[in-house]
C-alpha cells in the first residue's frame, strides 16, 4: 500500500470506555501510516485546560474523530 501524502486529519479521542486496549492501539498505529493522527486522552483527570483547549481546537480541524 503507497503512503497517502494527503491523509486525512484524524483525531482519537480516548474515553477510556472500551477494555480491548491492544486492538485500539493496533487500529491507531495502522491509521498514523497514512493519515496525521493526534490522540488525546479524555480519561486523564489531570488534564488542564490548556490541554481541553488544545483538544478543541484539533478536533474542530479534523477530517475525522473517532471516539474509543
Amino acid at each position: 500500500m503507497a503512503l497517502n501524502m494527503n491523509g486525512m486529519n484524524v483525531v482519537v479521542l480516548d474515553t477510556a470506555i472500551f477494555p480491548d486496549r491492544e486492538t485500539l492501539e493496533r487500529a491507531v498505529e495502522h491509521l498514523q501510516k497514512t493519515h496525521r493522527v493526534w490522540c488525546f486522552d479524555a480519561s486523564r483527570t489531570g488534564n488542564t485546560d490548556r490541554d481541553w483547549d488544545q483538544a478543541l481546537l484539533r478536533l474542530l480541524d479534523a477530517d475525522r474523530i473517532i471516539v474509543v
